[in-house]
């Protein structure tokens, strides 16, 4: 084992345990206490770790990142292909809102070549995506940081929109349930959703065909109020039917 997969194997330890005492993760990965204390001090030197009275925990800010990583490399490359399919939806000239997202960072990723575009985004990974788009002028929504999922959300980017409107809202969803329409787990950013959707002349969600079916507590809007969904040939029937009763149109990848 090579000392970067040592470093990455105390980490996935420290995420599954929370803390753990320098000898036992030395002798978990069959290296001598000097060599561990050697690879911890790395791991601290750059933030990962803080280091407790003989033991080690990891850093919020490790964890926060490990979390959103775990997010993007999920259905990876499902979501590059909805991400490919719906910045086809984006020309020249447009005015569009990216909602924070895993899904929604594969779309900036397609539309950097766009000319005289703006983007507004509460997605801190998206604007520093585009921070470097010639020809892309990026708003950034602000409030409270979500680090888990590197989102700005909260009264301050709430009250930000209502100055605004725009052609197109690319929206990311936690859950998609056929009674309730586009659910979220996070009631910030399902009051910033709201908002994004009143004031977009159309609203494009995306998402892959595992959010069906899945839970969110918090109402975002209804399947009547969207009018594209683009996901992947996974959708489970239910929710084409209910699309097409909707008039939905669907993209499928």
């Amino acid at each position: 084992m090579t000392g970067q997969e040592r470093r990455e194997a105390i980490l996935r330890h420290l995420e599954l345990n929370e803390r753990a005492r320098v000898g036992d993760l030395a002798r978990c990965l069959g290296v001598s206490t000097v060599t561990m204390r050697g690879d911890l001090s790395m791991l601290e030197s750059t933030g990962y770790v803080v280091r407790l009275h003989g033991a080690v925990v990891l850093s919020r800010n490790a964890a926060a990142e490990i979390a959103f990583a775990e997010r993007r490399q999920r259905h990876g490359s499902i979501k590059e292909r909805i991400g490919e399919a719906a910045a086809l939806l984006v020309a020249d000239g447009d005015a569009v809102i990216l909602d924070a997202g895993t899904t929604t960072l594969e779309i900036a990723r397609r539309i950097k070549d766009r000319e005289n575009l703006l983007v507004l985004t509460n997605g801190l990974d998206i604007a520093m995506e585009l921070s470097h788009a010639p020809g892309v002028e990026v708003l950034m929504l602000g409030g409270r940081l979500r680090k888990t999922a590197l989102s700005f959300s909260g009264p301050i980017a709430e009250e930000m929109l209502a100055a605004y409107r725009f052609d197109r809202l690319f929206l990311g969803a936690d859950g998609l349930s056929v009674e309730h329409g586009i659910v979220s787990d996070n009631e910030g950013e399902a009051r910033l959703n709201r908002a994004m959707v009143q004031i977009a002349a159309q609203v494009v969600v995306v998402a892959d065909s595992s959010k069906a079916g899945q839970r969110g507590v918090y109402h975002v809007t209804s399947f009547a109020e969207i009018d594209r969904l683009v996901t992947d040939e996974e959708l489970p029937d239910a929710f084409r039917d209910e699309m097409r009763r909707q008039r939905v149109d669907l993209t499928l990848v």
